[in-house]
């Protein structure tokens, strides 16, 4: 039970809630209207009543929250109407829950189909039941609120997708932290489980840069790791991340190469950096550990194997590249 509810998302908590709670609230409005012999409309609320504890149960055993939220959005349209075309325009007031529930539930492209489509069919199934302006109050109505969710709900997907981009950032090189490090590992290691392929990754860390930071400063040191991490970037594929592995240690991956070409590619990070001219005109080299990804490799194993090999570099003189 505490696993099920540590993986749980958000909006699959709130799916549940909703879904248990709608179908528990419409029970007895649905034995009421039986017992007072209002049988279409007690079967009504029996319907909502039982399709929502199903899609609980559903969502509960299976965590398969996409095809829940679009079961969700579909139904929660068809209920709209179907209320509206036998209960009369007093059910309209439901129009605009359901419009904000769709918003957060889906993708907002999705979801702006859906909602175009669902004021559409509103708009037709009132035509016939009321007059000319409150029709029209309801379109504007209906619109304003979609457009305002619209308006809500993107900025809250950007704000989202901003803290995201901030919680896997170096601070310091705005290189990948190690939070961003794990999921890329995890990531690489889940796909050679589906498809095995030649992949690599470049441990490497500088060269007596305690020594550095003695010397010349903390913030002399600073300046040199994001000079490091500017040059790096630019002498690499968009496809190869540099993350930030300890204080000077830095991770590049995933190589989506053999351990031959990785090699050459690690040197060719050595030079680059070995030539340049740092801050102060410091001389900075890096020693250099690369490790090519085997069969049955957890990340803590596929590092480990990247770092005796850094260990070996620096009792063979630094500035090298030993791989493995």
């Amino acid at each position: 039970m505490s696993d099920n509810k540590i993986k749980r998302t958000t909006p699959e908590k709130v799916l549940l809630w909703f879904s248990g709670l709608t179908s528990v609230s419409i029970t007895p409005f649905a034995l009421i209207r039986f017992y007072q012999h209002d049988t279409i409309i007690a079967l009504i609320d029996a319907s909502i009543a039982l399709v929502m504890f199903s899609l609980f149960i559903y969502l509960y055993i299976s965590k398969n929250i996409k095809v829940a939220k679009s079961f969700f959005a579909v139904f929660a349209m068809l209920a709209v109407l179907t209320s509206i075309t036998i209960k009369g325009e007093t059910q309209v007031l439901w129009v605009f829950p359901t419009i904000v529930s769709i918003y957060y539930l889906m993708s907002l492209k999705t979801a702006r189909n859906i909602i175009v489509l669902f004021i559409v069919l509103l708009l037709f199934t009132l035509y016939s039941q009321t007059n000319l302006i409150y029709l029209l109050t309801i379109a504007m109505t209906s619109i304003l609120t979609s457009a305002l969710a619209y308006v809500v709900f993107m900025s809250y997907n950007n704000q989202n997708k901003r803290l995201e981009s901030l919680a896997s950032i170096d601070a310091l090189t705005s290189s990948g932290n190690r939070r961003a490090l794990d999921l890329q590992l995890s990531k690489v290691i889940s796909s050679q489980q589906r498809e095995p392929y030649e992949v690599c990754l470049v441990l490497f860390d500088l060269d007596y840069f305690k020594e550095i930071n003695d010397e010349y400063g903390h913030a002399a040191g600073d300046q040199i790791l994001i000079t490091l991490c500017d040059l790096i970037k630019k002498n690499t594929r968009v496809l190869d991340s540099l993350y930030r592995y300890g204080g000077d240690e830095f991770i590049i991956m995933p190589l989506n190469m053999n351990l031959e070409a990785a090699i050459k590619f690690a040197e060719k990070v050595r030079k680059v950096i070995e030539l340049h001219e740092f801050h102060l005109n410091i001389p900075v080299t890096v020693s250099i550990g690369v490790a090519e990804f085997k069969i049955g490799d957890t990340p803590e194993s596929w590092i480990s194997r990247a770092d005796k090999l850094l260990y070996k570099v620096k009792s063979a003189g630094r500035n090298k590249v030993f791989s493995k």
